[in-house]
């Protein structure tokens, strides 16, 4: 038996590194067998227990062969919020209309006292480059997880959310029940999804219900009565001394914290702009003659339709996937809700306000991750053993319980015509103050390639499917790196401690392991170049992206796996396997010389 072992990448703030692994070569009459093991022994079972802790998006107590424990599921819980209605929506006549009788307890305020994020003012020169400003301020507004940019004076793109949009582009809404947030709605969800795989009627995930659809100008009715009725009582803008957002942000937090209606709002959240349509201009809405500098923004690198494809981020590199380099817009009223999350992949987000009152952000550093997840997996105990429901959970933890958890949060107020930036595996939320129209999309330079291979790993560890191919970002990357000075960050994306050179030489050791161990030149194939491009081929096990490699079967000429799960692919003769491989191993290495000049 031979055993090696293989150091990765070091992980970013905040992870632990699954990289380090051991691969294990067994003389087996039936295959080669490669077993994969993350610097652990089958025991004892204590010293599992102990890594597996490490990792705070494996819930470990459930992976050591224990019993779950299912005393959270006791079948006479009442989930029932008996809470009077503060809101009442639609009638007979239609679905589209409200009655508040709620409304502000303004002596009941639960603001957070909260230290504000940084905000960015660029210069002239500065905003040309996104990707080089994002870089310069990263050092400092990383630790904060969050920040704001507000842009020079000459920024005043033409809004295209007017017009026709206005009147005739109609969207769909989602329910949200503002007193459930902190954790009402999310264990109602998890005791039906229980009941659901119990083989009762139950619910297929988190999400809100769905609500009645609107246009732009009905919506904005439609929050403008809800405000103006809930606020009723007092004038939130008269006491100079306070900021009117600050009394909203009092408010909703003592409906989270200590509610005493029920308060429901609705919410336009992650509108496909392809169908809605894009607040910036783009090429097919040029008119010259109406708007002429419309062709500046039209081409600028902070229209957002242009950002995830500049040079230098990798998402232009996985160019058949659009989901995530095409911004979406969010449509928001008073207490509209971002319920905490991590962007998918640890991808950087920008979002830009074009309209509306001001919208609140709270974002916690990456490197507190693991202390929030802790906090979360403490508040929810039935997600013991159902990691795969972790990064679906809905929930709106108040800034004030995470501090007194010594977890920092920090804040932000977004007003119209400026943009946030959220970094990489940070945890953000937030909340409108009012009517808002936003629009966001996600970004990737190079120094978010750390946060990417680890969000893959963590990926497949979980078994979840992923939304881009890392090894596509980061081998095409490389060759361009190669070919061209990266904008942005090309004095670090190259050269022998290059982002480019770490990642993909930590991604080349691990692969050459794995092949040299368990695949026979005789079952070896080149795979054909439109393989996991046209279509991208996932591992029938852990949802891997296969651009890099693949197994495969004679009996299922379809069906694939990584390396990883090859026996598992199928019961036939291990000769049966063929082994697919985009580039040779030496082909990679001759990549990294390159990055590192030789």
């Amino acid at each position: 038996m031979m055993k090696r072992k293989m150091d990765g990448m070091p992980a970013p703030p905040g992870f632990v590194s699954v990289t380090s692994f051991t691969l294990t070569k067994r003389n087996d009459e039936a295959c080669n067998l490669v077993e994969i093991q993350n610097d652990i022994k089958p025991e004892p079972v204590g010293k599992l227990q102990k890594s597996l802790k490490q990792r705070p998006w494996i819930l470990h107590d459930q992976l050591i062969n224990k019993k779950p424990d299912r005393t959270h599921q006791t079948t006479n819980i009442s989930f029932e919020n008996t809470l009077p209605k503060g809101v009442i929506r639609g009638c007979s006549m239609c679905n589209n209309c409200q009655k508040v009788t709620s409304g502000w307890r303004q002596e009941e305020p639960c603001r957070p006292v909260l230290e504000s994020a940084p905000a960015f003012h660029p210069t002239e020169v500065e905003f040309k480059d996104v990707l080089g400003y994002i870089s310069k301020i990263r050092p400092k507004a990383e630790e904060y997880g969050i920040c704001r940019i507000i842009p020079p004076d000459s920024w005043k793109p033409p809004s295209l959310l007017n017009g026709n949009k206005w009147e005739s582009s109609r969207f769909s809404t989602h329910i949200q029940q503002i007193d459930e947030l902190k954790d009402l709605h999310s264990k109602r969800k998890l005791h039906e999804m229980i009941e659901q795989a119990e083989g009762k009627n139950g619910s297929d995930g988190f999400e809100f219900e769905s609500g009645p659809e609107f246009t732009l100008r009905t919506f904005k009715a439609y929050a403008a009565h809800f405000k103006g009725q809930y606020f009723k009582k007092q004038d939130i803008y008269t006491d100079h001394k306070i900021r009117p957002w600050e009394n909203v942000e009092g408010e909703y937090w003592r409906i989270i914290q200590n509610p005493t209606e029920q308060i429901q709002v609705l919410s336009g959240h992650n509108l496909d702009t392809k169908v809605i349509g894009s607040g910036f201009p783009l090429p097919s809405s040029l008119d010259t003659h109406k708007n002429k500098n419309q062709s500046e923004y039209t081409k600028s690198p902070w229209n957002l339709n242009n950002t995830s494809k500049l040079p230098g981020s990798l998402l232009a590199f996985d160019y058949d996937n659009s989901a995530l380099s095409t911004p979406r817009l969010d449509v928001g009223m008073c207490f509209s809700s971002l319920c905490w999350k991590v962007e998918e992949h640890n991808l950087y987000t920008i979002s830009y306000m074009h309209q509306g009152a001001s919208r609140t952000w709270y974002g916690i550093p990456s490197k507190y991750r693991q202390n929030f997840e802790s906090l979360l997996k403490k508040t929810f105990p039935e997600l013991s053993g159902k990691p795969e429901l972790f990064h679906k959970l809905v929930t709106q933890l108040s800034p004030s319980t995470l501090k007194s958890e010594g977890i920092p949060v920090y804040h932000c107020v977004q007003h119209p015509k400026q943009f946030v930036i959220i970094f990489p595996g940070a945890s953000y939320s937030g909340f409108d103050t009012g009517f808002s129209v936003s629009e966001k999309v996600n970004l990737a330079p190079v120094d978010w390639l750390p946060y990417g291979q680890l969000s893959v790993e963590i990926y497949s560890e979980l078994h979840r499917k992923t939304s881009i191919s890392y090894d596509k970002m980061l081998i095409e990357g490389a060759r361009y790196a190669i070919k061209t000075r990266m904008p942005g960050e090309d004095s670090n994306a190259c050269g022998k401690d290059g982002w480019f050179t770490r990642a993909l030489k930590s991604r080349v050791k691990r692969e050459g392991f794995k092949r040299e161990l368990l695949c026979n030149a005789s079952q070896s194939r080149r795979m054909e170049e439109g393989f996991s491009c046209l279509v991208k081929q996932e591992c029938i096990v852990c949802f891997s992206d296969l651009y890099l490699s693949a197994t495969g079967c004679t009996c299922s000429p379809e069906k694939y796996s990584c390396l990883e799960h090859s026996k598992q692919l199928c019961t036939c003769p291990w000769s049966s396997r063929f082994f697919l491989f985009r580039d040779d191993i030496r082909d990679l290495n001759r990549i990294i010389e390159a990055l590192e000049g030789k």
